[in-house]
């Protein structure tokens, strides 16, 4: 069942009624994964009491999915709560035949579990996706990137949580330079509050001199830095992210998100779609439109194949996958050394 990001507060008070029946499965996706993340955290709240996490709750990642062992837990009975939380993280890097698995799954969802599947973008005509919104028993949410009035919203709202008022012009700078991951959005507005002290009012002063300066050193600067093949940058701004406190795994999904990105332009572009209409599918940001159009015209696509595939490897270093334990902020750099030694090179 195909479902509106907006419809999901009310949806989740729904869940707390023992007359409602309660969806098997609900997959949370889309280019703003603080979106995703914090929608999978309300709807937690809402189905889960946490005491019972050590007996019903499970989470699996989809990079290294064990097909077999998702399906055992899904179909287990719950030992202390009412129904057993069982969530799917990194959906969008399920192998073919784990896509399987998780769609003969839907067509009858165990009913004393709930399954939360999270992913990054889906396209249209991905099977999970299709499955979740064509089933009768499943909720399907996209989050995409928010722009414009939307993203104004947020960032008001956000601010005004932390008990900040901010000025017009101080609000159109952070929607001029925050376009992108909510995710990352939010840290940046945990800088300026931290640089705010005890003042109330944010002015584009405020922002210019905290934002302002922070955003070349971010997440999306470091992935920018990679796939421009420019090596010693990317090291300065991974040190200077690590210092300030970004977590490895954040900064990992920004850097495969690029590269995706990059890869998904290619394609349409050589389908023969129109730029414009390329850059509105694949939220890509206006400053960096030209950037990204120019490497998916020259970066062969076998190595962009293989940098999705150093990101893979250092996704399971980073969650404990490694059978000899590697320091988080060594995994990072030498994926970024990989990536933009690869990259850099268009031949």
């Amino acid at each position: 069942m195909k479902l509106k990001a907006g419809e999901l507060a009310a949806r989740t008070r729904t869940l707390r009624d023992p007359a409602v029946q309660p969806p098997g499965a609900i997959l949370l996706f889309g280019h703003d994964q603080g979106l995703v993340t914090a929608a999978a955290t309300t709807l937690r709240l809402a189905t889960f009491q946490e005491e019972h996490a050590d007996f019903d709750l499970e989470i699996f990642f989809g990079g290294d999915l064990n097909a077999e062992r998702l399906l055992n837990s899904c179909q287990s009975y719950p030992f202390l709560a009412p129904r057993r939380l069982v969530m799917l993280k990194d959906a969008d890097l399920l192998s073919p035949a784990a896509s399987q698995t998780l769609l003969q799954y839907l067509k009858r969802p165990a009913p004393t579990t709930l399954l939360l599947v999270l992913a990054g973008n889906l396209e249209a005509k991905n099977p999970v996706r299709k499955a979740f919104e064509a089933s009768t028993t499943a909720w399907c949410i996209p989050f995409y990137a928010l722009e414009g009035r939307d993203l104004r919203q947020w960032l008001a709202t956000q601010l005004q949580q932390e008990g900040f008022q901010a000025d017009e012009d101080a609000l159109q700078y952070l929607c001029d330079h925050l376009t992108g991951d909510t995710r990352n959005s939010r840290q940046e507005l945990e800088k300026l509050i931290l640089f705010m002290g005890h003042k109330r009012r944010v002015q584009r002063e405020d922002v210019l001199a905290m934002v302002g300066e922070t955003t070349t050193h971010s997440g999306f600067g470091l992935a920018a830095a990679i796939t421009a093949g420019q090596l010693q940058e990317a090291l300065v701004i991974l040190e200077k992210l690590l210092e300030s406190g970004e977590e490895p795994i954040a900064l990992l999904g920004v850097i495969s998100q690029r590269l995706r990105r990059v890869v998904q332009c290619g394609e349409l572009l050589a389908q023969g779609k129109d730029p414009r209409s390329v850059a509105t599918q694949l939220q890509i940001f206006w400053k960096e439109q030209a950037e990204v159009f120019e490497q998916s015209r020259t970066i062969p696509a076998r190595k962009l194949a293989d940098g999705l595939l150093y990101c893979l490897d250092a996704d399971r270093q980073l969650k404990g996958g490694s059978e000899t334990p590697i320091p988080a902020s060594q995994v990072m750099e030498r994926l970024v050394m990989r990536l933009a030694s690869r990259l850099g090179s268009r031949r």
